[in-house]
């Protein structure tokens, strides 16, 4: 796999997205806001599919920020590290792991 680099900010703020979707879901099934019973009837299976995406990929962050998994695995469009600019926000950049050495 070749390695690549990755936003930890553009990553969080993917996984916050994706819990907000699960929390606009539950607001407004709280609230009777949904289009129609069957909307109704799928909402907690929607929570569940949300929330367990969310789950793996915090579970999945962890490994590559503990060194156990690269970065590569959670490489995406949205998360990709840029050249840094004057003026942008910090950010972390989770560099791939360092290639094994054949014996």
């Amino acid at each position: 796999m070749k390695g690549k680099t990755v936003s930890l900010a553009a990553e969080l703020a993917g996984i916050a997205d994706t819990l907000e979707s699960a929390q606009l879901i539950a607001e407004l099934l709280v609230n009777d806001a949904l289009p129609d019973d069957d909307t109704v009837n799928r909402a907690p299976r929607m929570l569940e599919a949300v929330l367990s995406l969310a789950v793996g990929r915090v579970r999945l962050l962890r490994k590559v920020l503990i060194g156990a998994a690269d970065a590569g695995l959670i490489e995406h469009r949205n998360n990709r590290a840029l050249p840094h600019r004057e003026g942008d926000d910090p950010d972390v950049v989770l560099p791939p792991l360092p290639a094994k050495k054949k014996r």
